[in-house]
């Protein structure tokens, strides 16, 4: 029995690849939010009793914060107290994300979740030429950069009064406990990211559309332009719920610096999974 797992920061999607197929969620288990305890306890709690832990082989983890070695080790510490007969593989969300676009293939590869990467997948492995700084120094185009801007244009007053009072009517938020949870509080990034559907209501109100338009132009300025360059490449697939849903926006920018958008994956599981066979002949 093998298990595989997509996790974010936000939420990690399980899946188990056998006769019968077992799918839960858990909470996102990136290492810089999530300790070897936290991680174990989640797994325990949520794990469907389905799903026999003593009876899992090996364990394929793609998971946001895992590109260090240190970072890998927390997790794989978490998940081996949990799955303590299964051969356990801890990599980085990029390359789950580029085994779902292109299995043994090529291409530039990027996320667009409550955060942002991208990397060159050569068939075996993900090459980053720029450095993950997150959500304070990049992740430009992501769920959470997008809700810090929201939120900024929202109590700065830099848009109308009927998206300040509509903000306000559905999430009751004052000052003080906005400062106390992105500055207090844990997962500072994932709670940033949860206004990201009320910027997709908005979308088209002209200072919603600037902020958006802001993200994806430095998305694909910053990040997009000089990866294709350095790789002789004209497109890209991305993975991510807001790959899905600002599509239109994204696609706009790209074309500005000569990339078209190949491919699009709101939940990378299913093709994880269907690539798997490929994937273990790697």
């Amino acid at each position: 029995m093998i298990l595989l797992a997509d996790s974010g920061s936000t939420k990690t999607e399980w899946m188990c690849v056998s006769s019968e197929t077992i799918r839960f969620t858990t909470i996102g288990l990136n290492p810089y939010f999530a300790d070897e305890d936290t991680i174990c306890m989640e797994l325990r709690e949520k794990m469907p009793q389905s799903l026999k832990a003593e009876q899992v082989e090996k364990v394929f983890f793609y998971g946001s914060g895992c590109g260090s070695a240190e970072s890998k080790n927390v997790v794989r510490k978490g998940l081996q107290r949990v799955f303590t007969k299964s051969e356990i593989t801890v990599e980085t969300d990029l390359v789950g994300a580029a085994i779902a676009c292109y299995g043994a293939g090529q291409g530039v590869v990027a996320i667009l979740g409550t955060g942002m990467n991208i990397g060159y997948w050569n068939g075996k492995t993900v090459e980053t030429p720029l450095p993950s700084l997150g959500y304070v120094l990049g992740d430009a185009g992501s769920g959470a950069v997008i809700g810090r801007r929201l939120l900024r244009a929202i109590y700065e007053q830099r848009v109308s009064q009927k998206i300040v009072e509509s903000f306000q009517e559905e999430y009751h938020l004052e000052v003080p406990e906005l400062l106390s949870r992105v500055y207090k509080q844990p997962r500072p990034n994932t709670f940033l990211a949860q206004f990201v559907p009320f910027a997709a209501k908005y979308r088209n109100e002209a200072a919603i559309q600037e902020l958006l338009q802001t993200s994806y132009r430095e998305f694909s300025d910053f990040y997009v332009k000089p990866v294709a360059k350095k790789y002789d490449v004209k497109e890209i697939s991305i993975v991510g719920s807001l790959s899905v849903v600002f599509k239109e926006e994204i696609m706009q920018n790209l074309r500005e610096v000569g990339v078209d958008l190949q491919k699009t994956i709101a939940n990378p599981l299913d093709e994880i999974g269907s690539n798997f066979e490929q994937r273990k002949a790697l």
